[in-house]
């Protein structure tokens, strides 16, 4: 037992003595101090910029349909697929019809039979009439027959040649035949009402139930040719929505056509340009992607809201694209020319900060970054012009300004010496070749 209680003293002895040894190494190793971060700088000054608009957007076709069917039903077969070029009237996708095949059946058969009633009918019609104008004949002859005996007979009735019997038989022949020959003349009204037998009521019924079977075999087809989905415009498939087996319906697209000629790139105008920048006007394109040959294009619409975000103004260049050559999604420079130069302070380009409070830039002051968020006004490729937050002589940080933060300490090098991986990409702390040796002094330049 007392051998065990020494055991545990040694040990907690031994670990007293480490720690006790680390806290003495720890307490003789220098503090590491944060080193000065490499930076470019140049001094701001009063400039002209304008005279050319240099603007960037990205491509996205100049419209975008979204083709649903006209009716629900299985697909069965999708005939494109995504980045197929299609044209107008082209078939897309299609439903299944097999329902809509045994209704057209079951039509034709009924429109044959309404048919075939038709015909019997008009047959029976034409020989009613027939037989009633038959009948018509042979009465007017027994009726010519009458009135000849009638008037023979009344002769020799005044001549005293036939009897008082004689005249009444006669006369009672000749009114028989004359109500036959009025009974088989209705006949013939009643098989040609308007003197067409194709007006009995038979007929129009029978023509009646031959236009609702057309009717309903029309209606049937047309849903035929509404189950293949056709391309309403021409363009490239940007979208296949639906797979076969599964269910369409009017209330969701099943393709997507993106028309890709011309192409549109939005850009942003800023409010400065604003009052010289009309739609119509033409412009020079560049898409790095495509190659390095200008493309005439031309301002399509302008916004004449503001984008509160940007503080500019949206507007749409339309580009032509014949062989398909540029694809949405592709980077745009948008050179607008002719605009009116304006003077004030002009920095590079490259100095700013995008943040979401809006663009920001650093100054340096006795080897201290500042921050300052600033007001953009003319913008070209390489410079922006500064409405708000520097001044004339303000030194200026163009590179190296990604790692910085308010209060940073800075070492200002030549040009070149704040980038590539010992310069500006050096986290800050660490000393690079090339600022290396650099003291502390004021950033050149920099007269406050």
């Amino acid at each position: 037992m007392k051998g065990h209680r020494l055991g545990w003293m040694l040990m907690a002895f031994t670990l007293s003595g480490a720690i006790l040894a680390g806290c003495a190494a720890g307490s003789q190793a220098p503090a590491r101090q944060a080193r000065a971060i490499p930076v470019e700088t140049a001094v701001v000054k009063t400039g002209t910029i304008g005279g050319t608009l240099t603007l960037t957007g990205q491509l996205e076709a100049s419209t975008s349909t979204k083709v649903a069917p006209k009716q629900s039903g299985k697909v069965v077969q999708v005939l494109v697929n995504v980045g197929d070029p299609v044209r107008q009237g082209q078939p897309l996708v299609r439903l299944d019809t097999s329902d809509l095949e045994y209704q057209l059946r079951q039509q034709q058969a009924s429109l044959q039979t309404a048919r075939a009633q038709l015909e019997k009918a008009k047959t029976d019609a034409q020989n009613s009439l027939t037989q009633a104008k038959s009948a018509l004949a042979q009465a007017k002859i027994a009726l010519d027959d009458a009135k000849t005996n009638y008037e023979r007979t009344k002769n020799l009735f005044d001549a005293g040649a036939a009897s008082q019997q004689q005249l009444d038989a006669a006369a009672t022949a000749l009114q028989t035949k004359q109500a036959a020959y009025d009974a088989a003349l209705q006949q013939v009204n009643i098989a040609a009402p308007g003197g067409d037998p194709l007006n009995q009521d038979a007929i129009k019924v029978a023509q009646a139930q031959v236009a609702q079977a057309e009717a309903a075999i029309a209606t049937i087809q047309h849903q035929l040719d509404q189950a293949t989905v056709t391309a309403p415009v021409s363009g490239v498939v940007a979208g296949r929505d639906v797979e076969v087996g599964e269910y369409a319906s009017p209330q969701s697209a099943v393709v997507t056509i993106a028309q890709t000629n011309p192409v549109k790139a939005t850009v942003q105008v800023p409010e400065t340009a604003i009052d010289q920048v009309k739609p119509g006007m033409a412009v020079r394109v560049v898409v790095p992607a495509a190659g390095q040959q200008e493309i005439s294009g031309t301002l399509a619409r302008v916004s004449p809201v503001v984008d509160n975000t940007t503080k500019s103004y949206p507007a749409d260049v339309e580009i032509p694209n014949p062989d398909g050559r540029l694809k949405p999604g592709m980077v745009a420079q948008v050179k607008v020319e002719g605009l009116a130069p304006v003077q004030g302070l002009v920095i590079p380009a490259s100095a700013l900060v995008e943040t979401p409070d809006g663009p920001k830039v650093f100054t340096v002051e006795n080897n201290v970054a500042h921050q300052h968020l600033i007001q953009v006004g003319a913008v070209d490729s390489q410079h922006v012009q500064v409405l708000k937050g520097l001044k004339e002589g303000d030194v200026l940080v163009v590179a190296g300004q990604e790692l910085l933060g308010e209060g940073a300490q800075v070492t200002v090098v030549p040009p070149g010496g704040a980038g590539g991986p010992s310069g500006g990409n050096a986290p800050a702390g660490q000393e690079t070749g090339r600022a290396k040796g650099r003291g502390a002094g004021p950033a050149p330049g920099n007269g406050r």
